[in-house]
């Protein structure tokens, strides 16, 4: 894999700019796997393509990154409630290990965060996770929300509390769940080596534990959905919308398209588990049914870059209001 400052150079020397964030750095080091990769990614990408156009003065064309011609995925989101606990199990135990074998790298999957590695960057570990929190807070004010006006913080999969801290500044009192217990220990040292006072811990061991939750007036979840089957990403979608306060918002992170996916629950269910994080889509009519179920309605949805190859994949974050 390469690293982040193999990206940001790449960036400069391809583009002439920056990154425009912390989270298209990242996927490129999570997604390209040389430097030979990296350079194909940026040859290909419309942006270069489009400035050495200009430079050859040659005519011009428009070429979306995500194409509108692309065919539905079908995608199973409904079934039962024991199929629906064997996929959270499944998920749970590959965490589970995860967290115990390599925490920091499964939350940013960044060679430096491989526990060999792990100290010499651990405050840029950390620091990365402002940028989250402020992506959220500006999606907010955007949307004609005063942050100041929302107490309670919901953050869905705070895995070792990497964004936690930054939330914890923002609002009165944050629940931060996690589905990996190593994972959330190792978040309450962090909280507590800060003196952060104002977070509640709480380890997921089963799906129906998301039906316990207290109303709240907002909702964060990044880079956690889509390591869920959809099944289980649906459900849990609908079941945090309803805990949500009226005026409330949720900010959501998840994949919706890749060209070639589709999901059976009970294929997936007799497959054996993959060595390394799952990744699953589900579809935007699916979102939208689901916010329109649960009586919230979509304030904003972006392109967010978070899954890697855009041409052949899409990451929307949605945020979404309770009426």
């Amino acid at each position: 894999m390469i690293t982040k400052e193999e990206a940001v150079l790449a960036y400069r020397l391809m583009l002439g700019r920056d990154p425009e964030n912390d989270d298209v750095v990242n996927s490129l080091c999570q997604n390209t796997q040389s430097s030979h990769a990296l350079r194909d990614v940026f040859l290909k990408s419309p942006e270069f393509q489009q400035r050495m156009g200009e430079l050859l003065k040659l005519p011009q064309s428009v070429r979306h990154r995500h194409p509108y011609t692309l065919p539905k995925i079908p995608v199973e989101t409904e079934v039962s409630a024991e199929a629906l606990d064997q996929m959270f199990e499944r998920i749970h135990k590959e965490w589970d290990h995860l967290g115990t074998t390599e925490p920091f790298w499964s939350v940013v999957t960044q060679p430096q965060y491989y526990q060999a590695e792990f100290e010499a960057h651990r405050e840029q570990f950390y620091t990365s996770g402002n940028h989250s929190c402020q992506v959220f807070l500006s999606a907010v004010r955007r949307s004609g929300v005063s942050p100041a006006d929302l107490n309670t913080c919901l953050e869905v999969g705070c895995g070792v509390g990497r964004v936690t801290g930054y939330l914890a500044g923002a609002f009165s009192k944050v629940i931060a769940c996690d589905i990996s217990k190593p994972h959330i220990d190792l978040a309450q040292q962090h909280l507590q080596a800060k003196n952060i006072c104002n977070v509640e811990l709480v380890h997921w061991h089963t799906v129906q534990q998301m039906q316990q939750l207290p109303q709240v007036d907002a909702i964060f979840s990044v880079i956690t959905l889509q390591h869920n089957p959809p099944p289980v990403m649906a459900w849990m979608l609908s079941t945090l919308l309803g805990h949500l306060r009226s005026g409330g918002v949720a900010y959501i992170q998840l994949p919706t398209y890749r060209n070639g996916y589709m999901f059976e629950a009970e294929r997936y269910l007799h497959s054996t588990p993959p060595s390394t994080l799952e990744m699953h889509f589900l579809p935007q009519h699916d979102v939208f049914k689901i916010i329109e179920a649960a009586n919230c309605r979509c304030l904003e949805i972006r392109e967010d870059g978070m899954v890697g190859d855009e041409d052949k994949m899409l990451s929307n974050s949605f945020l979404i209001q309770k009426k």
